[in-house]
């Protein structure tokens, strides 16, 4: 059995949990009115300015990240140095702030992840989920996988973002964000408020038995709603599935922890889906009224303040909310209740099309509830496995299961070629950022040759999406050329490309992206597939793309079921 050993919140309202949680339980809020680039007004829940300073030694977002993790690697009476311990980093952006200043290499995020690391002395390559706002919910379930494998005995998964220009210029671009806090579900919802924190939870298998009641992890499912890049479902689709995968009990959940981030669309397609589960009498709460968004860090913060909540014998309420805006049949809390149930889910989705939902359960050692069986994984052959089919491409050739093609072309000229040599008939080609046209060329050839399934996507790569990031940070670097693009920002999330590659082939399925400094040299993504393996076959792969001229990518199809063994064999001879 895999418990909660200990956890962390560290925010603009205090630096543990528990004070963090007095603050939701008396209401109070650190959201404020900030001025925005243009001179407008939006609301925001913000460290203090004197905080926000980088240091010789880390950033602002690092030191956010270690300060989170020490107290709660603290309580857990863990040794961090362990090579049983396994650190789950979850951000969106990390220090993208740093591009203001032309720092590029520290901007990735996966060298942000070695430092922390390096910093508590773990021998292992840290995990970096940036999968946009389920981020943080997507670093749990891998946490759990990688557990329950027996590849780790300890998992400290960290959850942070910071706010900057970068971000806010994005979000108002997009028309996203409210200039007064913000109402989740609200008839009178306007946009979301933007937040930051850290926060962390460490599980475990190594701990000592009593009576005492502790929190495990029951089920998590991650799907996607193959619907738009940067728009919900409308029948809820994404999220309906990932309930449905929990096989919940209305009357057993004291409630759901919704996203509820008071976008019009958002609520809107959260409050479909809870429907559609059946779970319309089962009470919900959105705490973003209290922290606003925080982007990477909010899955793993609002899963420690559900958990705190229920220790209580409390629901929270739902700042900002009056009157219901959804269609969705919902019992939306707008004040606190009181619950003798010890079972949540808390659910989440995010542009890319990507949705996660997580059921935890808070049991006595001594009780004869089930164990956690949603995470188990085949380590083992288990017998002849369907070939795996791969696909190598750089800037003027690509490779097809060993066969070598030489391109006329070459960069992104190449690449517009073989989409009308290959595919032809998908113009939304032609609106993709470089990565996404990479990723989408790759998976179109890879897909000719593979079996016709339903795969789950699990992509990643050393530079995220550092191409759209520079892009980005050069239309707001001049404060008096300041034009900010709304499709260009939604590019600057490195999970769109596996929600392109969901939404062109249908793919209702997990979708995932992972950020590594060492990039395709990463073994470590062989375990991470063979865990995804067991829920259905899975294309996987390395994107780096630098600009629109310079990337490479290796990707391949692996069957369900298919073993660490058998993945990491055929993972070097793809890269040789």
């Amino acid at each position: 059995m895999i418990i909660k050993l200990a956890d962390n919140i560290y925010s603009p309202l205090g630096t543990t949990t528990l004070a963090n949680f007095e603050s939701v339980v008396e209401g109070r809020s650190a959201l404020r009115q900030y001025a925005l680039p243009n001179g407008s007004r939006h609301v925001a829940s913000l460290f203090p300015e004197k905080m926000r300073k980088d240091d010789v030694d880390f950033t602002f977002f690092e030191r956010l990240c270690i300060l989170s993790a020490s107290d709660a690697i603290d309580r857990a009476g863990i040794n961090p140095s362990s090579p049983s311990v396994r650190f789950f980093i979850a951000s969106t952006k990390g220090n993208v702030h740093l591009l203001a200043k032309g720092e590029i290499e520290r901007a990735l995020p996966g060298s942000s992840a070695d430092l922390i690391c390096r910093h508590f002395g773990n021998p292992n390559p840290p995990f970096v989920i940036s999968n946009a706002c389920i981020s943080g919910l997507s670093a749990q379930i891998i946490a759990m996988r990688t557990i329950e494998a027996g590849l780790c005995n300890t998992a400290v998964v960290i959850g942070c973002d910071i706010q900057s220009d970068f971000i806010i210029s994005g979000f108002q671009c997009l028309h996203a964000l409210s200039p007064d806090r913000c109402r989740p579900f609200d008839r009178d919802r306007c946009g979301l408020n933007l937040g930051e924190a850290a926060a962390t939870i460490v599980y475990s298998t190594d701990f000592q038995t009593s009576p005492e009641f502790k929190w495990v992890i029951k089920a998590g499912a991650m799907c996607n709603d193959a619907n738009h890049i940067s728009g919900p479902s409308r029948t809820g689709e994404g999220s309906f599935r990932c309930l449905q995968a929990l096989s919940l009990d209305a009357n057993k959940l004291a409630f759901v922890s919704v996203h509820g981030t008071s976008t019009l669309y958002n609520d809107e397609m959260e409050s479909i889906a809870i429907e559609r589960a059946g779970l319309s009498d089962v009470p919900i709460f959105s705490l973003k009224g209290i922290y606003g968004h925080t982007m990477g860090a909010a899955g793993i913060l609002e899963t420690i303040l559900s958990m705190q909540a229920i220790a209580h014998g409390m629901i929270p309420g739902t700042p900002g909310f009056e009157k219901i805006g959804v269609s969705g049949k919902i019992n939306v809390c707008s004040h606190s209740r009181t619950t003798d149930r010890h079972s949540f889910v808390k659910l989440m989705s995010g542009f890319g099309g990507c949705n996660a939902a997580i059921r935890f359960d808070y049991i006595t050692l001594e009780s004869k509830s089930d164990t956690v069986n949603s995470f188990n994984s085949r380590l083992e052959p288990s017998g002849p496995n369907s070939p795996i089919h791969s696909v190598l491409l750089n800037p003027s050739s690509y490779t097809i299961d060993g066969r070598h093609f030489k391109m006329a072309e070459s960069g992104s000229t190449a690449l517009i070629e073989l989409y009308r040599d290959q595919v032809g008939n998908y113009p939304k080609f032609f609106k993709m950022d470089p990565l996404a046209r990479v990723g989408f060329i790759a998976s179109e050839l890879l897909l000719k040759v593979s079996p016709k399934e339903n795969y789950s996507v699990l992509l990643f790569n050393a530079t995220s999406s550092v191409a759209d990031d520079i892009a980005f940070q050069g239309t707001i670097q001049d404060p008096t050329n300041w034009f900010p693009s709304p499709s260009l920002f939604v590019y600057t999330l490195p999970n769109i490309v596996t929600g392109e590659i969901a939404i062109r082939n249908h793919f209702l399925t997990e979708t995932n992206f992972m950020v590594h400094a060492e990039g395709i040299k990463y073994s470590a993504l062989a375990e991470q597939i063979a865990l995804t393996a067991q829920y259905g076959p899975v294309l996987a792969g390395c994107i780096d793309c630098w600009d629109k001229d310079h990337f490479n990518a290796m990707m391949f199809t692996v069957p369900q079921d298919t073993d660490i063994m058998t993945i990491t064999q055929e993972f070097l001879k793809i890269k040789k």
